[in-house]
């Protein structure tokens, strides 16, 4: 019996040591973003990965599995919860919205288990992570954006390895940092609202005047210019002459920059109207007219005109 137990512990302890000599490191590439776009409806994402390599241990031809968890602070700028939101941090202190997850559109990511199988000493794994900007403001600088995973720390990469799991035997390994980046470029978004001229006389013998408007939000500093296209009225080839149809009948009607409706508003130079951005909504209202002396047919009467926004 006593010579049972005597290489029982043995056997524990050399178990014991030689999971000590195992040594882990962990690599996580850095995610790029490239030039990205703020707007209302852009999506931005990019891909990576966590390369895990084990060396050392018990050598054996049989594949064994080592439990590796990886924990994944918030970096450089983050609210400190779990699972933090993370920040890219731009000109000016500004703080770009992120979020890595393990998979694409799951939960952001905090914490991964990683099984890596061991053959004759050696073991590798590797695993997707996935990026995905969440803010979406073209009140947003242009400009660089970056955040930084140090190696060890709470607000970096932290390792732990064990046998199975990353409980049994456990040890702290090294894991490398990474940067998340991205290059917000300028961008523009635009709303509208419609342009509504109620109920008209069958038979005009002045102007009906009604108006619209468009909210613009474009970067700090972008020059842009905003189109009105022509409509979908038959052969309307000038901005202050378009057409409403109602089957085969139509309506003159024309759309202006300003009120007393003498500049018209088209999609030509000259014609279009600039600004410059200033990260918050520009409003510009659209002045149209319904011209008298016409006799249309009784109906609704509709056009579409596309709003464009060069910049």
């Amino acid at each position: 019996m006593i010579r049972i137990v005597f290489h029982l512990l043995l056997a524990v302890l050399l178990q014991t040591g030689l999971a000590a000599a195992q040594d882990c490191m962990a690599q996580t590439t850095d995610f790029d973003f490239g030039a990205v776009s703020l707007r209302a409806g852009a999506v931005n994402q990019t891909a990576g990965n966590v390369k895990i390599t084990c060396r050392g241990g018990i050598i054996s031809a049989v594949a064994r599995p080592v439990g590796v968890c990886l924990t994944f602070g918030g970096g450089n700028a983050s609210d400190g919860g779990t699972p933090p939101r993370r920040y890219m941090v731009g000109p000016s202190g500004a703080l770009l919205e992120y979020q890595l997850r393990q998979t694409s559109g799951g939960a952001p990511l905090s914490q991964m288990f990683v099984e890596v199988l061991m053959l004759l000493g050696n073991g590798s794994a590797t695993v997707p992570i996935y990026a995905d900007i969440i803010a979406q403001s073209v009140q947003m600088p242009t400009g660089s954006y970056s955040a930084t995973y140090s190696g060890s720390g709470a607000s970096g990469v932290r390792m732990r390895t064990g046998v199975l799991t990353c409980n049994i035997l456990a040890q702290d390994q090294a894991a490398d940092g990474f940067q998340v980046r991205a290059q917000a470029a300028s961008s523009c978004d635009v709303s509208t609202t419609a342009l509504d001229f109620g109920n008209i006389p069958a038979q005009l013998n002045g102007p009906v005047d009604k108006t619209a408007s468009i909210e613009v939000r474009c970067t700090d500093g972008t020059p842009y210019r905003v189109s009105l296209g022509l409509g979908q009225g038959p052969g309307v080839n000038n901005p202050a002459a378009r057409k409403m149809r109602n089957l085969l009948s139509t309506l003159t009607y024309g759309l202006y920059q300003d009120a007393a409706r003498t500049q018209p508003w088209g999609d030509q130079l000259g014609s279009n109207v600039s600004g410059l951005g200033a990260g918050a909504a520009q409003i510009y209202t659209v002045y149209g007219r319904i011209f008298g002396n016409q006799t249309p047919n009784i109906g609704i009467y509709t056009d579409n005109i596309v709003v464009t926004i060069a910049y």
